[in-house]
C-alpha cells in the first residue's frame, strides 16, 4: 500500500475517534515524526545547530532569494529553482550561493499573490496560474496535479490560505502529520554576514509579507560556512566565560538561543524602563562599556545616533559582526573610554554606564581617570547601575563604594544634580537615573 492511501485510511480511522482522543493522537504523531525527523538530521549533521529549531522574524527580513547552483546546472536556471535539495538541510556551506540580487519580491509568484490580494485579480489573470497550468498541460506536473480542474481547487485552497491568515493571523503549520513532509514551516538560509535568504514556503511568505504580518515561524535550512563558525565562536566563548554564558543577550535572532546572564540581568525589563525614563524619544547616546551592543541596538531603534565603546576586543568582533548582520549603524569604538578622543568634545542626550565604572576603582589610576573623564563628559542623562558592594573581585580595590556613595560620588564630579532609582533586577541590582 503506498504512503498516501495508508494516510488517507488513517485519517478516516481518525474521524470515527472521539476529539478529544483525535487531538491526544494527533500531539503524539507530531512530536514522533518530528524526533526522528531531527534524529536524522543530527546524525547526519553532528557540528551544527538543531536544524528543527523554529524561531520568529519578521518577514521583511527574508528580502532576497537563494542563488544555489547545483554543480553542473548553468546560468539560464530560473531564480525559484536555485535552491538547496532536500538531502542539505542542516548543512553549513561554502560558496557564493548567498551573493543574491534577486528580490524575493520579484518572482511571479509573489506578484501574483499581491494582484490577488489587494486588486482581488482572478487567479487565471496570473502569471503563477498561467505558469503553473502550461506545466501541467506539458506534462510537468506541479504539486501531482494532472489537469485544469486540479489546478483550479489548487488555487481554491490558497485562497483558503490567504484568508486563514488574514482572519486568524499566522499559525504554526506542524499539523499535517500524515504528509510525507518535515516541518512544513518557512525555510530560509542564512548568509554569511547573517542575512536570511529565501528558501521554501513561498506561498506563507508572500500572503505574509502582503498582509503585513509582523512575525512569522521559520527554520534555517542551510547556513554559510562562515556564519556557522561565527556562532560556533560564539557559542565557545560563551562557555569559556563566568557560569558559561554571554553577559549580554545577542539581538539577531540566530544566535538568541546562546546562553546569556538572564539570572542577573533582565535585560528587555531594565530597556523598557530606561526608555520610560528617557527625556527626549531621540539624541545622541553613548554606551559606555557596551559589550555585545545590545542597548546601541535598542537605542537605534528608538531613533538615537549611538556610540558603542567597548575595549575587550574579542567582545568588540562579536558586537561588530552582530551591527552588520542587524544593519545597524551606530559607531563602535574598541578602546579604553579614557582613550576616545572625542568624549570631552561632544555633547550627548543619554550616557550608559551599567555595571562598568567599578572597573576604575580598583587602580588609583583609573580612579583618577574617571574623575578627569566625569568632569569633561556632557550630557542631560546619565543612567548608572552600581557594582554589588560585596564583591570579591573589589576586595583589595584603591577605593569601594557602596551603592549610595557611589551615587554621590557620580553627582559630585558631574554637572548632574538628581539622582533617581528607575529599576531594580531580581538578583537586587539597582539602577539610577542621573540627571540636571
Amino acid at each position: 500500500m503506498r504512503y498516501g492511501k495508508l494516510g488517507l485510511l488513517l485519517s478516516k480511522i481518525m474521524q470515527t475517534l472521539p476529539s478529544k482522543l483525535q487531538k491526544i493522537i494527533n500531539k503524539v504523531l507530531i512530536e514522533t515524526k518530528l524526533a526522528a525527523f531531527k534524529m536524522r538530521l543530527i546524525l547526519r549533521h553532528q557540528k551544527t545547530t538543531d536544524p528543527t529549531r523554529i524561531y520568529f522574524i519578521s518577514p521583511m527580513r527574508i528580502a532576497y532569494h537563494t542563488n544555489y547552483l547545483q554543480e553542473g546546472k548553468t546560468q539560464e536556471v530560473p531564480f525559484r529553482a536555485r535552491t538547496f535539495p532536500p538531502e542539505m538541510r542542516g548543512s553549513a556551506v561554502d560558496g557564493n550561493w548567498d551573493l543574491s540580487y534577486y528580490k524575493f519580491t520579484d518572482l511571479d509568484i509573489y506578484k501574483s499573490f499581491k494582484k490577488r490580494i489587494e486588486e482581488r485579480v482572478k487567479w487565471e489573470n496570473t502569471d503563477f496560474y498561467k505558469r503553473v497550468l502550461r506545466q501541467v498541460e506539458s506534462g510537468t506536473f506541479v504539486w501531482k496535479l494532472r489537469n485544469k480542474d486540479e489546478v483550479d481547487k489548487r488555487f481554491e485552497y490558497l485562497d483558503w490560505l490567504i484568508a486563514s491568515i488574514k482572519n486568524r493571523g499566522y499559525i504554526l503549520n506542524r499539523n499535517n502529520y500524515f504528509e510525507n513532509a518535515t516541518i512544513d514551516e518557512i525555510d530560509v538560509n542564512i548568509g554569511r554576514n547573517g542575512d536570511y535568504l529565501f528558501q521554501n514556503g513561498v506561498h506563507r511568505l508572500s500572503i505574509a509579507k502582503i498582509l503585513g504580518i509582523k512575525q512569522v515561524p521559520v527554520t534555517v535550512f542551510v547556513r554559510h560556512k562562515k556564519w556557522q563558525e561565527f556562532r560556533d565562536f560564539v557559542i565557545s566563548y560563551a562557555q569559556h566565560q563566568k557560569e558559561g554564558m554571554l553577559y549580554q543577550p545577542i539581538i539577531h535572532p540566530d544566535l538568541a538561543d546562546i546562553p546569556h546572564a538572564t539570572e542577573t540581568h533582565d535585560y528587555s525589563g531594565l530597556m523598557v524602563a530606561i526608555k520610560q525614563h528617557l527625556g527626549k524619544e531621540s539624541g545622541v547616546m553613548l554606551d559606555i562599556g557596551a559589550n555585545v551592543g545590545y542597548f546601541c541596538h535598542k537605542f537605534e531603534d528608538l531613533g538615537y545616533k549611538c556610540y558603542a565603546v567597548e575595549q575587550d576586543s574579542i567582545v568588540f568582533q562579536i558586537l561588530k559582526k552582530i551591527r552588520t548582520a542587524e544593519n545597524k549603524k551606530f559607531e563602535a569604538i574598541n578602546k579604553s573610554i579614557f582613550n576616545v578622543g572625542f568624549i570631552n568634545s561632544m555633547e550627548f542626550d543619554v550616557v550608559l554606564a551599567l555595571n562598568i565604572f567599578h572597573q576604575f576603582l580598583k587602580r588609583k589610576t583609573e580612579y583618577f581617570k574617571l574623575i578627569n573623564l566625569l568632569k569633561n563628559l556632557k550630557t542631560a542623562e546619565l543612567f548608572f547601575e552600581p557594582h554589588v558592594y560585596t564583591e570579591n573581585q573589589m576586595k583589595d580595590a584603591y577605593v569601594n563604594y557602596n551603592e549610595t556613595e557611589f551615587v554621590d560620588f557620580l553627582l559630585k564630579h558631574t554637572s548632574l544634580a538628581r539622582s533617581e532609582l528607575i529599576y531594580a533586577e531580581r538578583s537586587g541590582r539597582r539602577v539610577f537615573k542621573l540627571s540636571k
